[in-house]
């Protein structure tokens, strides 16, 4: 072989090694950028993850003191229900005890009731007797007749402490002599005094 032919295999041989140096160099460029880019993708993904995990345990410390909350007022709800019930079976009883004073008032309202009725039956008859009493003593002949009554009234009224006063002292043996205290104890006379009343008018 000649040195030209020799000369130009080499330069094809060096630039084929140099074009193929190129495109390793292009290609592993490439690559690179591709790997950095991909890189600052993933650190941005770990920024992202960092931030969301931050939130996430800030959440789940909220979450846990939520709990603990929950926690505390369940416990304080089943004293209040304990509490409540305590009151509810007192309000039990007390209904009952009311429940028995209603009954007994309302026994009493009854019997008063019947009373008040009876009461007013008796007032109506002494308003009939009052008012046949007024017609009476408005006559003179009616009003001596009462006074006859009432003297005759007064004597058996009178004659009865004789004889029980009498009959004491006899008992005590006094011999028949009514005295007390160094006093007689006959009865004193009574004087009636009877005003006419006055004539109604019809």
């Amino acid at each position: 072989m000649n040195k030209p032919k020799i000369k130009n295999i080499v330069i094809v041989i060096l630039v084929s090694i140099t074009v193929f140096s190129v495109y390793r160099y292009v290609i592993a460029l490439k690559e690179k950028y591709a790997l950095l880019n991909e890189l600052a993708q993933k650190k941005e993904q770990i920024v992202m993850l960092e931030s969301e995990k931050q939130k996430l345990t800030q959440e789940l410390e909220k979450e846990k003191a939520l709990g603990v909350k929950l926690v505390r007022e369940k416990e304080e709800l089943k004293d209040n229900l304990k509490a409540s019930r305590k009151r509810l079976s007192k309000l039990f009883v007390d209904l009952s005890a009311i429940q028995k004073t209603m009954d007994q008032v309302t026994s009493q309202i009854s019997l008063l009731k019947a009373e008040n009725e009876a009461l007013t039956e008796r007032k109506t008859k002494l308003e009939q007797e009052n008012e046949t009493l007024k017609v009476k003593l408005s006559s003179a002949a009616e009003l001596r007749k009462a006074i006859r009554e009432l003297k005759k009234q007064a004597r058996k009224v009178g004659v009865g402490m004789i004889q029980q006063s009498q009959s004491e002292k006899t008992l005590e043996g006094n011999q028949g002599f009514i005295i007390k205290d160094g006093l007689a104890t006959n009865p004193a006379k009574v004087k009636i005094e009877v005003t006419p009343a006055s004539v109604v008018k019809e």
